[in-house]
Parts: structure tokens; sequence; C-alpha cells
């Protein structure tokens, strides 16, 4: 759930991983991919409807993304009623690599608590070379030992994100009697809201220690029955699951390949909720009687709290990207990510996309360095410049908005 360090074709993506293996150029196509699906919900069995698909449909939609990559592996086809050779188990004792970085830890959690879904999907790295036989064996071996392959391969965490994105729930198992597939509760998010220390990425980075190198914030209230919902609720925000709750707000920093903090709040006044039960994983902390909800490597999470305490007590992350957050409409973005990457005519980066009229806005904004160096490409877009900051403002589609988002990327790096 992290966004990666390029800025090129950033989406909508974003807790992107980080690991050294992990491409940020695939992860941005991956998550292109999902917005082609729609959110899936299983009940009791894979009955289709304009808003699933049958796990055949969703192999072949990855054979057909990923089949230039490398020869798949030798994985029998999509069975009806398959027999899994791993049950499915707690994700509970994770190996330290599998914490390397946000989406490679969800993506190791997926394949051990849904092992039935990913034993039927090829991988495409080429790891058939060495006997595997399914992207499930890039986490974890026949005989349920964990592996370290998908911890620094791109392609294994994309393809297990991706069937995520479709089977979050999984896929019943003959005669397990799990149910797998119960979609989740309906919420009234009319009663639910941000607090005012935590309404936007601006809050986010004044509650983050200096040296953050990206972060994002993703409003969920505000995505919510809009045409970006499938995305960022899946790949972007926690699961329901994880605290039993949903998350209305998440903010996400990165501090190096293997730092990084989120910021989770639920909508209400949860410092008090008994009901809340704190992660307990290796090097990282869970903080549930704070507002917002912290999760983190550990060291992260305990200046967090520094800084909860005494805001004046080290520097913060805010200061920046202030020049960008300042040239924008950062308050009422759903979605907004920030990154710290030059290019040729700037340094620091923003991006945005909010539901408006019925359809999308997307902003960018540069802090100029170099103004001679402004690719003349970007004239197409009628950009704004606000003293050394360039704004680009466009509003269409979901569509619209994301090719025109990879356009803008590419001229910029020209």
């Amino acid at each position: 759930m992290k966004p990666e360090k390029k800025m090129e074709n950033v989406k909508i993506r974003t807790k992107t991983p980080k690991n050294k293996g992990y491409n940020y150029f695939l992860i941005i196509a991956v998550a292109a991919i999902i917005l082609i699906g729609a959110y899936v919900l299983l009940v009791g069995g894979q009955q289709k409807n304009e808003n699933t698909k049958t796990l055949k449909e969703v192999r072949a939609l990855i054979d057909s993304q990923y089949g230039n990559l490398a020869p798949p592996t030798n994985t029998p086809p999509v069975k009806d009623n398959y027999t899994p050779i791993l049950s499915p188990r707690k994700a509970d004792n994770l190996p330290y690599y599998a914490f390397t970085n946000a989406m490679t830890l969800k993506a190791y959690t997926y394949a051990t608590e849904h092992p039935e879904v990913l034993e039927q999907i090829p991988c495409y790295c080429g790891c058939g070379d060495i006997g595997h036989k399914s992207v499930r064996d890039c986490f974890i071996s026949d005989n349920g030992t964990y592996d370290n392959h998908a911890s620094s391969c791109d392609t294994c965490v994309g393809i297990a994100m991706k069937v995520q994105s479709y089977f979050p729930n999984g896929i019943p198992i003959p005669g397990s009697g799990l149910a797998q597939g119960a979609p989740s509760q309906s919420i009234d998010l009319s009663t639910l809201s941000l607090p005012d220390n935590f309404k936007s990425i601006a809050d986010g980075l004044k509650l983050t220690p200096a040296g953050a190198n990206r972060a994002y914030f993703v409003n969920t209230k505000i995505l919510s029955g809009t045409e970006m919902e499938d995305q960022y609720l899946v790949n972007d925000v926690e699961p329901d699951s994880f605290y039993g709750k949903k998350i209305i707000g998440m903010f996400s920093a990165d501090f190096s390949a293997t730092s990084w903090i989120e910021f989770h709040d639920l909508g209400y006044d949860s410092r008090n909720d008994t009901s809340l039960k704190a992660k307990d994983q290796p090097g990282m902390k869970n903080i549930v009687n704070t507002r917002p909800l912290l999760y983190g490597h550990s060291q992260n999470v305990d200046n967090v709290l520094k800084l909860m305490n005494n805001p004046n007590s080290m520097s913060t992350s805010y200061s920046t990207f202030k020049p960008l957050l300042d040239s924008v409409d950062y308050q009422n973005a759903a979605y907004a990510f920030v990154i710290n990457e030059a290019n040729k005519f700037s340094d620091i980066n923003y991006m945005s996309l909010t539901p408006t009229g019925g359809k999308l806005e997307l902003v960018k904004a540069y802090k100029i360095t170099d103004s001679k160096s402004i690719p003349a490409g970007l004239g197409k877009y009628n950009p704004e410049t606000k003293g050394n900051i360039l704004v680009i403002k466009i509003t269409g589609n979901l569509q619209t908005v994301e090719t025109e988002n990879a356009n803008i990327d590419a001229v910029a790096k020209t």
C-alpha cells in the first residue's frame, strides 16, 4: 500500500512497494490493470454478476497482462472443485523478509490466508526454471515453509495483489465449511468523520518526522460510491479485517526502502474502543489508543508518539512539501500524493484526484528548479505558474485522467 519512489505514471496507487526488486513502473502498471476490474464479493461461491469475475477469467487476464515477461509456471488449469495443497492459515508468524514493505507484507499475508487461490495462478517471473508450479510457491512451498523469493520480486507480488483485488476473501474450499465470501456489512458513512488533526495529507505530514520521501492520504468517505473506489479501497487502504472496522482516513509515508509509517482513522473517537486489537508483528508497532491510530516500524511509531505529545519536539516532513501544498487544494482531495524526486525542471511533485460534478479532477504540481528545462509538451495542458510552482488541472472520467496523468509524467521526464 505504499507509493513507489518514482513519480512517473503515478495513477492512484499507492502503498506501493519499496524493496530493491520492486520496480515502480510495474506497480503502476498493476494499478492500471486493477482499474479494469471491480472489487469482487463472493457469497458462498463464485456467482457472476456485472461486478465479478470467475477465477478462470482473472487467470486469463493475468496471462494476457504478464505473458510477455517470461514463460509461465506449469500451473494446471483452474478447477471448479479444487482441493488445495496447502490449507488457509492465520498469518501470525510471517518471516522477517515479509516485512520489507507494506505491499510485500500484504502479499505474504494473502498467500498464507488464501493459498487455494494462488495455487491456481501461474507466475511469470521465470521461476518455473527453479521448480515453482504456481505463484503461491514464490511465497510458500508445498510443505508450508516460507520462501524469500517473492520478497524481492515485483512480478510475484504484483500478481498476488491483482488476484487479491478480485478475491479478497479467497474462494470456497469444497467440504471445508468455511464461509469465505461473506460480504462486509453496509456502513452508514454519514455518521463517521475525520478529526480536525487528521483531515488531509498536510495533517499527516505534520505528524511525520522529517525525512519522508513520499506520502499519500486517502479519504474513504469521499471515495465511496465513485469510480475510484474499487482501486483505492482495495490497494491503498488497509482492509476492514485489519481492525474489524472500516478505515475512513489513511495516511502512509516512506522514509526508505525498509522504513515507513501509517496513520489510520475509523471515523469516530476509537481511543476507548476495547474491541480494537493491535497487530503484534516483529519490528513493528500498532498503537490503537491514539487518534489517528498508528502502524509501522517501531522507531517511526515512537517518533510520531513524541510529535503527538509535543509538536515542537522534532522537525517534520511537512516543511519539505509545504511549497507545493500551498499552491493546491489538498484539503478536499480524495487521494493526494507527494514525492521528493528530482527531474530536469523540478524536485518535489504532487498529484491528487478528487470527484467533482460526476467526474474526476486530476491536479499535478511541480516545484520548479529550472524554468528553462520545463518541457514544451506540457504547454498543451495550459499549466498555471504560481511563483516557482507549476500546476496542471484536468477534469474527466477515470480513463481520461488516467491516460492524461501517464502522458504528463512521460512529458515531464523528457
